[in-house]
Formats: structure tokens, C-alpha cells, sequence
């Protein structure tokens, strides 16, 4: 009888010590259920300026789509990618029936960026004269492409250097925006998933 309570103490000495938490080789680095950046093409132009990133716009269903975009700079920034969201579609994307909800021409007047968090702030008469459904759909096309780097994780809108509070379809008024805050416009993800 007295075997069996050694037996039991050095059985769970055993498990106790094989239980841990697995050690990250890459720690920090977010990985998007919709593209595997490491397929992303390192398609350079000849004179070794500019980089390939993917941006968001809607298709006919309303749902986000990843496009992939030539960003003209090798570093990439935010204000790169805010630039792309601003541009006019492209002819192959007007042909795939994509849209935006971003007003064109948009006018950036600056960008702070703090570990995860982007502070955006536009100059006046762009986000703020749109609304309802609109305006959230053009704050999850920003949000969802600043956050696809994995760079950031959070943003704040400002206007003019006012920071603002902005609708989200499934958080209400915020002015901390995440990917979270815009699922209902997320892109079915289908990968890895069997029947």
C-alpha cells in the first residue's frame, strides 16, 4: 500500500515537469488568416524602389478583399499604405467589380506611429463628411490594411489633430480602432478548414 502514494507523488512530479509553455521562435510576428506573407512576390522594379503589400477593398458582397498593391518605397510606411487607399482603383480592380469607400484624394496630413499604434490624423473635409455605413466601411478598409503588415495592431483617427470617436458595426463608438471592431465586413476565410 505504501507504493502506491510514491508511485503517485513521482507521476505527477513526471507530468508536472513535461506541462510547460512552448518557447516562440518568433515572437511579435502576426500572421493574417487570408494571406501567408511569405508568398507575398519580391517583385522589386528595376531601379530597386518599391515593395509589394496588400491593401483592402470591398467586393460586390460588401465583404474586405486583399489586392495586392506595388508600394514605390522599399521601407514601407503607413502614410504608403494610407496613399494606396486614397488612389483611384485600378482598371483590373474596377474589372473585378471592387470598390472603396475611402474618399479619393483624402488628405493625410500626418502620421505618429508608436510600437503597434498608429495615430493618423487627416486634414478636414475627407472621413468626417461621410456617414452611417459608409463611413464605417471606409474605417475598416484603413484599419484592416494598416493592420495586415503586422506592424500595428491599433489605431486613432484624428481630424486636424482632434482626435475622434468613430462608429464600428461591432463595438459601437470607439476611438481606439482594431480589426475586432470591423468583422462583420471580414473576408470568409476558408483556408485550413475541412469538412
Amino acid at each position: 500500500m505504501k507504493k502506491t502514494p510514491i508511485l503517485l507523488a513521482i507521476l505527477l512530479l513526471f507530468t508536472s515537469l513535461s506541462c510547460g509553455v512552448p518557447e516562440d521562435n518568433k515572437p511579435g510576428t502576426i500572421a493574417s488568416p487570408l494571406i501567408d506573407r511569405a508568398e507575398i512576390p519580391e517583385d522589386i522594379s528595376v531601379d530597386g524602389e518599391g515593395r509589394n503589400e496588400y491593401i483592402y477593398l470591398f467586393d460586390i458582397d460588401n465583404k474586405l478583399s486583399p489586392v495586392l498593391r506595388k508600394i514605390p518605397s522599399v521601407d514601407l510606411k503607413v502614410t504608403d499604405l494610407i496613399n494606396e487607399l486614397t488612389a483611384d482603383l485600378l482598371p483590373v480592380e474596377r474589372q473585378a467589380n471592387l470598390s472603396t469607400t475611402v474618399p479619393i484624394g483624402l488628405s493625410l496630413a500626418g502620421v505618429t506611429q508608436d510600437n503597434d499604434l498608429a495615430i493618423i490624423n487627416f486634414d478636414a473635409g475627407g472621413l468626417e463628411v461621410i456617414e452611417g455605413d459608409e463611413l464605417a466601411k471606409a474605417l475598416a478598409q484603413i484599419v484592416w490594411t494598416l493592420t495586415e503588415t503586422g506592424d500595428l495592431d491599433s489605431i486613432i483617427i484624428s481630424i486636424e489633430g482632434e482626435i475622434k470617436t468613430w462608429p464600428t458595426p461591432n463595438s459601437g463608438d470607439q476611438q481606439l480602432l482594431r480589426r475586432i471592431q470591423f468583422m462583420s465586413y471580414a473576408p470568409e476565410v476558408t483556408l485550413g478548414i475541412t469538412g
